[in-house]
């Protein structure tokens, strides 16, 4: 991430977290945006152009969602306000900015239905390929995440709809753990997963909530991941950390200290 788009980032949010009357449909609006403008090859150069003003910017994104949701329409012109390293990257921003509003509305839940989504494609490789497919169309894709996702929220229906309609080159899991990252953020949480050789407690499960807690500085949103494999013990990620405690990477580190 450049030093333009990250200043530009970090502006968006400070206004998003500053503005009232942020509802559902403002994300949705939002998103559908971002869709516009990554489809629009001269709109999306203009609102990267370094030498137009901000003020210019602003007003075209006025004058092209002039029918748009009035606070989504002020939150996009706080995204292309600033510079912004890449186009790449300011799709990226209102993209997140979109999912932040729908997760500011959004009862809870989100996290836990992204990340059953995410496993479902992990699951299933064909399903990831029907939803990277560039022969289908946004729509299909979009329809198609939509039947996997069942009675899911319609916070999660929306932020899976529009990921697929336009991954921009991304993998279908790292978009999904992108947003669910975003989302439990935006509640003030980091995300973590727990893979476990048996299923875990609930007192198990707020115990090592605590830990994360303690050594992070906020709460966690945890995802437990049963795998027999690991024999016993846990292994867990939060963000780019591992700590594993398992016993398979004992028996592991144990072979390879009996091979040298």
């Amino acid at each position: 991430m450049g030093s333009a788009t990250r200043v530009a980032v970090e502006s968006a949010r400070a206004v998003l977290a500053g503005t009232k009357g942020v509802k559902h449909a403002t994300g949705v609006a939002v998103l559908e945006a971002g869709r516009v403008i990554g489809d629009t090859t001269a709109l999306r150069a203009a609102l990267v152009n370094p030498v137009a003003t901000a003020e210019a910017k602003q007003a075209l994104i006025a004058s092209v969602f002039a029918s748009a949701e009035k606070t989504a329409v002020v939150l996009l012109q706080a995204v292309v306000a600033h510079r912004w390293s890449s186009a790449k990257d300011m799709l990226a921003g209102i993209e997140e900015i979109g999912i932040r509003a729908i997760a500011s509305a959004a009862k809870s839940g989100t996290e836990a239905e992204l990340f059953a989504f995410g496993r479902a494609i992990a699951a299933n490789p064909e399903l990831e390929l029907a939803l990277a497919s560039k022969r289908g169309t946004a729509s299909a894709r979009a329809a198609l995440a939509s039947s996997v996702l069942g009675s899911a929220s319609d916070a999660t229906v929306q932020i899976v709809a529009h990921l697929v309609a336009q991954p921009r080159g991304r993998r279908p899991r790292v978009l999904i753990s992108q947003a669910q990252a975003i989302v439990a953020d935006q509640s003030g949480r980091g995300v973590a997963t727990v893979t476990s050789a048996a299923a875990l407690s609930a007192k198990q499960v707020d115990r090592i909530g605590a830990v994360l807690s303690a050594r992070y500085g906020r709460d966690h949103h945890i995802d437990v991941i049963v795998d027999d494999a690991l024999v016993g013990g846990l292994h867990i990620n939060v963000g780019n950390d591992t700590i594993d405690a398992s016993i398979r990477s004992r028996l592991t580190e144990l072979s390879s200290k009996l091979a040298s």
